[in-house]
């Protein structure tokens, strides 16, 4: 079918052309309609089950997705959180994003409300700066602040010297996480001109301000990438014209690709920066078989005869390679992570755009080029040393057996060792200004994330001191987990009022039940905004607020799952409770991630053995393909444990991309070997000519793809560079695979007869 559709290009050329132009201006005007996309959703997907209980968490209390400012006197020209010029600050920050469209809170140590004695030691609610100007007593209500528990380790460190402003955000959609933070942003720029300096901590943040450290290092590592394969093109073509040409085709395959996405509505997200630069790399595969090939060809015979005979040649391969290579990455679908999924379907996309532009522009362009500019005729002939290497091993097959299960043996070990364990540095990198801000906020105020729980009665008449009774049992088990820190809930701030009026803590249980109430409408009148945010009166909801930390993959799932345990076990019959907020969000992002590295390599590997044996009509045949390229991927893991380098989220995705990529050479190979037995070859000499006829390009594309996924290591995100790190290990590896492993099995198979001719 390719090759008639060259021949048809060929015969049409003004209607090609035409066609060819117009679908590019419709990719053009879709890729006008993309936008990018920040936050839970935008990886999770909206319609996902923990993002949804995290909305309705937000919009039950208000509160749940912060975004915090803070700064510390020790990097700042304060002498104290409480100095004038910290509360002029904090003021003129809250007061500069309360209207800000999709906030619904803002706490400062200026503006929020501290209950604090008055006349006759009555409580009642002050703020520190009203107008920006500390008020006549700061320092007789310093201390009492220091004493709040929604003030210390909230608003204001333990020592005083640090603080915050706290952005309580109305939801998790994009729109909101980028508006709030670029108006944060704003708000601080005047500040930090007079040397305050912030740290931002939040989901909001880590997603807004990684994704544009992502952004602007791929703007770094693309050139890098089209310049380095380029080279590599060059110099393995011996001709500028050959390496243009191959870019060019798969370039208009990522524009076609991101213009798909512009009209289904797919937004940009951090992960799907990366899909041009790997379709770039993965893409210009095929024009390098096609034009190595090419090359190949009788110096005498037609430019157009050379080109159709080229097509009719290198067509069902080719399409064979695009399927494995989308069934690699279609493979991803099965992640319950909206962006991954989608960015496994974006990529199948665009590797059938780069085969249909290579057996369309392709040949359009080198019809009118001179012989001279695609290099040298020469062909795999002179490649004497590939050559040497696959008859030597061929004809060792024992010796072949002997260091591959020597090297696999090695690579189980290494397996064994390997850690899925991945920390939160793992992914952005340890110089990244999220993960400095969190520490830097971890070690000065608080535990920079948060887990939500969400406590509901069977009835909302249910009275209050019976739910703060099943938050205390809660709350006390909690900071005994790994990675959590302090919990609150309202009891602390009714157990502060009581403290206050009488010197003594707040009774538990049914005997404080009189005092909880007396308490409870105490706090309303003083400062209804802040028992609102711990409270919901419709549900009779009580929240529980747990500073946490992201502990590596393993121990936070443990954490999630004991937490699990301590709510469920809390809970009086009929009661439920809901456990939210970004840590929960992020353990589950965790559990799809784990679910999609399990799933999308089996999947992956079944689809393109399937989809091999159909092609070449022989299971035998789908076994040889496969085997030689699911080689890497297993000594690539166990090169990782050996090395101590965790999986993350990059190299997780690799062995599935990988295994669909690297299986492309040995379905070269196999089929050429094919044609030369159906010419009568015997099988040595059939599986000799494979090799010569396909040597060039397997090198140029091992080299050039080798040489792309390299560039990756560029990445400011560590996830994006242990992707590229790992996958050019891989690459190299399985071509080290097809010229060793492949021609020892060829021979196995031809010598026993397990492949009847006419399947070959």
């Amino acid at each position: 079918m390719l090759g008639h559709l060259t021949a048809l290009t060929l015969r049409r050329r003004g209607v090609a052309w035409l066609i060819l132009a117009l679908i590019t201006l419709l990719a053009g005007l879709g890729i006008a309609r993309l936008d990018s996309a920040v936050g839970y959703r935008s990886l999770l997907g909206e319609r996902h089950p923990v993002v949804r209980e995290l909305d309705a968490f937000v919009e039950r209390f208000g509160g749940g997705l912060p975004l915090v400012a803070v700064w510390t006197c020790a990097e700042s020209p304060c002498d104290g959180v409480f100095d004038a010029r910290s509360l002029r600050m904090a003021h003129a920050v809250a007061r500069a994003m309360e209207p800000v469209a999709g906030v619904r809170r803002v706490d400062s140590p200026a503006t929020s409300p501290l209950v604090a004695p008055e006349l006759l030691d009555l409580p009642r609610a002050r703020r520190l700066a009203p107008d920006g100007t500390p008020v006549a007593d700061i320092a007789a209500l310093a201390p009492v602040a220091l004493e709040d528990p929604l003030w210390v380790r909230q608003l204001v460190s333990e020592d005083g010297q640090a603080g915050a402003v706290l952005v309580h955000l109305a939801g998790s959609d994009s729109v909101t996480s980028t508006r709030v933070h670029a108006a944060l942003v704003a708000a601080l720029a005047p500040w930090e001109r007079e040397g305050f300096r912030f740290h931002l901590v939040g989901g909001p943040v880590e997603f807004v301000v990684a994704g544009g450290e992502l952004e602007r290092s791929m703007v770094r590592v693309v050139p890098a990438m089209v310049a380095l394969v380029a080279v590599t093109l060059i110099v393995l073509f011996r001709s500028v014209a050959a390496a243009v040409l191959s870019l060019v085709t798969v370039g208009l395959a990522v524009l076609w690709t991101l213009g798909l996405a512009g009209w289904l509505g797919w937004p940009q997200t951090t992960l799907s920066q990366a899909l041009a630069p790997l379709l770039l790399v993965v893409g210009v595969c095929h024009g390098i078989h096609f034009l190595a090939r090419l090359a190949a060809e009788p110096a005498d015979r037609p430019r157009p005869d050379a080109l159709r005979h080229v097509s009719m040649e290198l067509a069902s391969p080719c399409l064979m390679t695009s399927v494995t290579t989308a069934a690699g990455f279609g493979s991803l679908a099965v992640s319950g992570l909206e962006s991954i999924a989608r960015f496994g379907a974006l990529a199948a996309a665009g590797v059938f755009a780069a085969l249909l532009l290579t057996f369309t522009v392709m040949p359009l362009v080198v019809s009118v080029l001179p012989a001279p500019w695609l290099g040298r005729a020469a062909g795999s002939e002179r490649w004497d040393a590939l050559l040497g290497l696959t008859h030597l091993a061929a004809s060792r097959p024992r010796a072949v057996a002997i260091v591959v299960g020597m090297v696999l043996a090695l690579a189980l070990v290494g397996l064994s060792r390997l850690r899925v364990d991945a920390s939160f540095e793992d992914l952005y990198g340890a110089d990244s200004d999220v993960v400095r801000w969190a520490e830097t906020v971890g070690r000065v105020l608080r535990a920079p994330d948060t887990l939500e729980i969400a406590i509901t009665p069977p009835r909302p008449d249910v009275p209050t001191w019976e739910t703060l009774a099943v938050a205390g049992r809660i709350t006390a088990a909690l900071p005994a987990l790994d990675g959590l820190g302090r919990p609150r809930s309202a009891f602390d701030l009714l157990d502060h009022l009581h403290r206050m009026l009488h010197g003594e803590p707040l009774p538990a249980g049914a005997a404080g039940a009189e005092r909880v109430a007396s308490m409870l409408r105490l706090a309303r009148s003083e400062d209804a905004g802040a028992v609102g945010l711990l409270l919901d009166d419709d549900t009779g909801s009580a929240r529980v607020t747990v500073e946490a930390v992201k502990l590596p993959q393993e121990r936070l799932r443990a954490t999630l799952a004991a937490v699990d345990e301590v709510v469920a076990g809390a809970l009086p019959p009929g009661w439920s409770a809901t456990v939210t907020g970004p840590l929960a969000v992020v353990g589950a992002m965790i559990d799809e991630l784990r679910t999609t590295q399990l799933w999308s390599f089996s999947l992956a590997a079944f689809v393109i053995f399937v989809v091999v044996t159909l092609f070449f009509r022989s299971p035998v045949l789908g076994v040889i393909a496969v085997v030689p390229t699911a080689l890497p991927d297993l000594i690539t893991v166990g090169i990782m444990g050996l090395a101590g380098m965790p999986l993350d989220v990059g190299s997780a995705m690799v062995a599935a991309v990988v295994l669909g990529v690297a299986v492309d050479d040995a379905i070269h190979v196999l089929a050429v070997e094919r044609e030369g037995r159906a010419r009568g070859l015997a099988p040595e000499a059939a599986i000799t000519d494979a090799y010569a006829r396909t040597g060039r390009a397997l090198i140029t594309t091992s080299v050039a793809l080798a040489a792309g996924f390299l560039t990756l290591t560029l990445s400011s995100w560590h996830s994006i560079s242990s992707f590229g790190l790992v996958a050019t290990v891989a690459i190299v590896l399985a071509l080290v695979a097809t010229l060793v492993v492949l021609p020892p099995l060829q021979m196995l198979a031809a010598r026993r007869r397990l492949v009847p001719l006419e399947s070959r």
